[in-house]
């Protein structure tokens, strides 16, 4: 019996799922989305194998086989005019999620990824007044002097009672 795959860690889903050659297509290739990711991570953007399999949270050898199937498919693909479809259903895969960040200086808003660390400075302006988009925090939640603080809503709620 084989053994379980592990959970590979997707950083991004494409907004395009399908491409086909300009005077049609003579077949179609099921590209999946580890293998567009592995794809992404060595060939877009240069990383090394080792670097690539961490970010997925997969080991070396396992990255290298994904990504060799991956060039393959997008080979056959090319040269015999068949389409692709990337399937973004089914597999052991977890898209990462993003943290918002706001710079209160310059306004500029971009997104981290989880498990990278809070950034220490705006990649615009490099001020250090930024903070999680308001969006994600909710409202009037946060930990303060060892309680939980209630939101104003219900604080509010509170005091028409009285």
């Amino acid at each position: 019996m084989p053994r379980p795959r592990c959970c590979r860690r997707i950083g991004w889903l494409p907004h395009c799922r399908s491409f086909e050659p300009r005077g049609g297509s003579s077949g179609v290739i099921g590209l999946e989305l580890d293998e567009l990711e592995a794809l992404r991570l060595a060939d877009l953007l240069g990383l090394h194998q080792e670097e690539a399999a961490a970010e997925m949270k997969i080991s070396r050898p396992t990255f290298g086989r994904i990504l060799e199937q991956a060039h393959r498919k997008v080979a056959e693909a090319l040269i015999f005019g068949k389409s692709l479809q990337i399937n973004t259903k089914g597999g052991n895969m977890m898209v990462v999620p993003k943290r918002t960040f706001v710079c209160y200086d310059c306004d500029k808003t971009w997104q981290v990824p989880y498990g990278t660390g809070r950034p220490q400075s705006c990649p615009v302006c490099s001020s250090r007044n930024i903070h999680r988009s308001p969006e994600e925090r909710g409202p009037g939640w946060g930990r303060r002097r060892g309680r939980w603080r209630t939101p104003v809503s219900q604080v509010e709620n509170k005091e028409e009672e009285k």
